[in-house]
C-alpha cells in the first residue's frame, strides 16, 4: 500500500508540473489596432496564444529579436515591444499598430 500510495503521489506531482508550464505568464492583454483589429494575447514562455476579434486562439512561437519580442505563426507576426505591438499577416501589405487597453494578471 505505501508503493502505491508514493507511486500515486508521484505521478499527481509529475502530472501537475506539466500542467504548470503551459500556463500563460499573463491570463490577456487586449489591444486596439489603429485599423480595427482587436486582439487579445495571453504571453507565454516560449510564444503566445493570439485571438484575432475573438476567433479561436492561435499559437505563436516566440523568435530571437535585438528589440521587444517578436512572435510567428503561419504568415502571422506579433512585434511587442512596451505596451504597444505591430501586428501583421501576410495577406496584409502593411502592419497595424496596436495599443494595450487592458491587462489581466
Amino acid at each position: 500500500m505505501r508503493i502505491f500510495t508514493a507511486t500515486l503521489a508521484a505521478t499527481g506531482a509529475v502530472l501537475l508540473s506539466g500542467c504548470m508550464t503551459a500556463q500563460p505568464a499573463n491570463l490577456g492583454t487586449t489591444y486596439e489596432c489603429d485599423r480595427g483589429t482587436r486582439l487579445q494575447v495571453s504571453y507565454l514562455r516560449e510564444g503566445a496564444l493570439v485571438r484575432v476579434n475573438g476567433a479561436r486562439a492561435i499559437p505563436f512561437r516566440e523568435t530571437p529579436s535585438n528589440a521587444g519580442s517578436i512572435y510567428e505563426s503561419a504568415g502571422n507576426r506579433l512585434a511587442r515591444n512596451g505596451n504597444t505591438v505591430t501586428w501583421n499577416t501576410a495577406a496584409r501589405s502593411a502592419p497595424e499598430t496596436c495599443r494595450a487597453i487592458n491587462t489581466i494578471q
